[in-house]
This record gives structure tokens, C-alpha cells and sequence, in this order.
């Protein structure tokens, strides 16, 4: 594991990998300190809300979450989208302003999507102290542009903390502010499968070392893929394509809570043009469109790890027999349990803080719930002796 540096510099400081299936090398990480925070928001009742044919808000909340802090801090810092909400740590000098931040999300997302976001924090040292550790190591989607990679347990502690009955790790919505969720959109249409399905897959280990079972599940991936694990990302140019202006429109107008400002007035604009050229093709004058395009697959973010493996794959139907009667197998011997969910689609928020590489992450989870619903089944199977 890397030595500890300096609190303020230990994540800009870290240094990236850039093969994802090295997520389980000890060399990559590095113990977050004890004086930062973790901070997670989810929406409640994800799941009832998805399956009322809102999963594209309930993912819209999630993403929003890191797009908010993200704005306010100005750099890069740990976090994971997770379909339905995101994990996130900050440093102790900026906690006050990231947490009036998700309070103004909470109030937007119950004022304008109906959607109730829960938002708690405690700090990193209050989980060391429990014996769980909330290690950080860095992956690179591609040169100049990386997500966080967690491992020890710490988070699933925390968690469980924060969301436990009358938690005091919580917060309450801000009673007033406006919020404007700015860089973030979700102007592309669902993507379709190129294979046939697109899985949401979640792993969870349930014997020790973990990191056998995850390396040897990312070895039969591997496998499946026929050594190419990258083709597991459902994200290309042929399954892009653009919203209508109308479409587009009628989405993002809830991300601000007043239409009389500029930033709203800009983000009409904004649409205007993005529609003219990635719908209707005009050339822009500014920006080489087809660049940013093609950059997208590089920077969208389709499998993760947390505590647990969490992937989007696009797979045949032989592809999805195989994952999963491979799982079922190493579920039965005791060694892990998952849950999947399969669905044509998968879905694509964006947030774009410039279009140039390493300045826009696309959030990818599957259709009609993707993670959220997979994560019913892993549940499922963790309750059962």
C-alpha cells in the first residue's frame, strides 16, 4: 500500500492505474485520512420510485450529487456515482459548503422531481475506530481523467451508520437557496445494446482474501470477452444519439429552480446549439464534435469497485448464461453473492465541465433500474444463512 502523504494532497497526489483489472494490487491504494469525511447521498425509496417509471430522475438525483460538490470544490476529489445516489470524500476545510450544497440539492430535488434525497456524513476516523478502513485508490478512465476506486469495508460501515433508524449522521434539507445544477445534462438517448442485453452486475465477496474472488470473476470476464473486458462498455458511437430540443428542454428545466436567471437563459442556448450538432449534424465552428463523441466511450464510467464489483455490461444472450451460471456456482460454494438485472438499455448522465478530454465524465447504469434493482437480489441473497 502507498504511504500516506500530506491530508490536503493525498488524493491529487495518488498516483492512477490505468488497467481496471489491477483494481485488486495492493500497490494502487492508500489510507484515506482520518480527518476528511465521507459524505452519501441516496434518494429514499429508490426502489419504489423505479419502479413507478422513474429511474432516470432517481439516477439524475444520484449523479447530481457529485456534480454539486464538484462545483463547489474545483478539483478532483473521491467519489462514486451508484445509481441511485453517490459516495464522496471531502476534506474537513470544505465539509460546511459541500453539505449546504447537497442541502440546496435536497430541497430542489423534493421541489422539482418529488424525489426525497437523504444526505448524511461522518468522519473517516470515526470508521477507522469501528476496525473497518476506507482505502482509496485511483483508476484512469484515460490520460488526465480518473474515478476513485474503495476498499476495507469503511464504507459499508458507514453506511450503515447513515442510514440507520433516526441517524444522528444526517442532514435536513435547506429551508431556503437556490441551487442551479450546472455542467450536468442527460441530452442522449438511452443506449441500445449492441450485443442483445445490457446487465447491471453487483459482487460482493463473502470469504477472504476478497481479492481472489474478484480477481479470478475479472479473469472469467476476461475470458467471456474473449480477452478484450473493455468491450463490456455499452457505450459507442453507433448507440449515440441526441434528445430533441424539446426533449432536452423539458429534462434540464428542472435543474434550476428560478427561469429568470442567465445560467438558465445560457443552458437554453446550450441546448439549442448541442442539438444543431449532434442531432441535426451542423458544423460547429468552435469544437471538433466528432473528437468529443468518439471520446465519450473513454470517458464513461461502467464499472466501479466499493466494497463491491459493480459493473454495466453489454453482453449476448449466451454471454449473460454464461456470467451468470458462472456466479451461481461460486454463490453455491459460499464464496460470493451478486445480483444482476437486465435490460435493453443503458442509461448515460453527463456532466460536462468542459468538452475537452479529461474535463467531461459520462455516469452510465442500466435501464429501468439498473443498480438499483440488482441491488434487490444481491440483498436477497446476503440475508440468507
Amino acid at each position: 500500500m502507498i504511504a500516506p502523504v500530506k491530508s490536503d494532497d493525498f488524493y491529487s497526489c495518488l498516483p492512477s492505474f490505468a488497467n481496471f483489472q489491477e483494481l485488486t494490487l495492493d500497490r494502487h491504494f492508500v489510507r484515506a485520512p482520518d480527518e476528511w469525511f465521507v459524505v452519501m447521498t441516496d434518494v429514499v425509496g429508490s426502489t419504489q420510485a423505479i419502479e413507478a417509471g422513474r429511474y432516470k430522475d432517481v439516477n439524475t438525483i444520484g449523479a447530481a450529487s457529485i456534480s454539486v460538490v464538484s462545483g463547489l470544490l474545483g478539483r478532483d476529489f473521491p467519489c462514486m456515482f451508484g445509481g441511485d445516489g453517490a459516495t464522496l470524500l471531502v476534506p474537513p476545510e470544505v465539509i460546511d459548503r459541500v453539505l449546504d450544497g447537497l442541502r440546496r440539492l435536497q430541497r430542489l430535488s423534493r421541489n422539482q422531481f418529488q424525489i426525497e434525497l437523504r444526505v448524511g456524513r461522518i468522519t473517516v476516523g470515526e470508521v477507522h475506530r469501528t476496525g473497518h478502513a476506507i482505502e482509496v485508490a485511483k483508476h484512469e478512465l484515460r490520460a488526465g481523467k480518473c474515478t476513485a476506486i474503495f476498499r476495507g469495508g469503511g464504507l459499508s460501515e458507514a453506511e450503515k451508520r447513515i442510514k440507520g433508524e433516526a441517524s444522528v449522521y444526517c442532514v435536513e434539507a435547506a429551508t431556503d437557496g437556490d441551487l442551479e445544477l450546472t455542467g450536468l445534462s442527460c441530452r442522449w438517448n438511452a443506449l441500445p445494446s449492441r450485443r442483445g442485453r445490457i446487465m447491471a452486475l453487483l459482487v460482493r465477496s463473502q470469504v477472504e482474501p476478497a481479492a481472489r474472488v474478484y480477481d479470478e470473476l475479472l479473469a472469467e470476464l476476461n475470458r467471456i470477452y474473449d480477452g478484450q473486458l473493455d468491450e463490456t462498455n455499452p457505450v459507442s458511437n453507433e448507440s449515440l444519439s441526441y434528445r430533441s430540443a424539446a426533449d432536452c428542454i423539458q429534462g434540464e428545466s428542472r435543474f434550476h429552480t428560478r427561469k429568470t436567471t442567465l445560467s438558465y437563459l445560457k443552458r437554453l442556448l446550450e441546448i439549442a446549439a448541442a442539438v444543431l450538432v449532434f442531432k441535426h449534424r451542423w458544423p460547429p465552428l468552435v469544437f471538433n464534435a466528432r473528437r468529443y463523441r468518439a471520446s465519450m466511450r473513454e470517458h464513461s464510467d461502467h464499472r466501479k469497485f466499493d466494497d463491491m464489483l459493480r459493473m454495466i455490461l453489454d453482453c449476448s444472450d449466451e454471454q449473460v448464461e454464461t456470467i451468470r451460471a458462472y456466479l451461481e456456482a461460486q454463490r453455491l460454494e459460499g464464496r460470493l453473492c451478486y445480483g444482476i438485472h437486465l435490460s435493453d438499455v443503458a442509461l448515460m448522465t453527463c456532466f460536462v465541465q468542459d468538452i475537452q478530454d479529461g474535463q467531461h465524465i459520462h455516469f452510465i447504469d442500466g435501464g429501468d433500474g439498473g443498480y438499483t434493482m440488482a441491488s434487490k437480489q444481491l440483498k436477497e441473497q446476503l440475508r440468507k444463512p
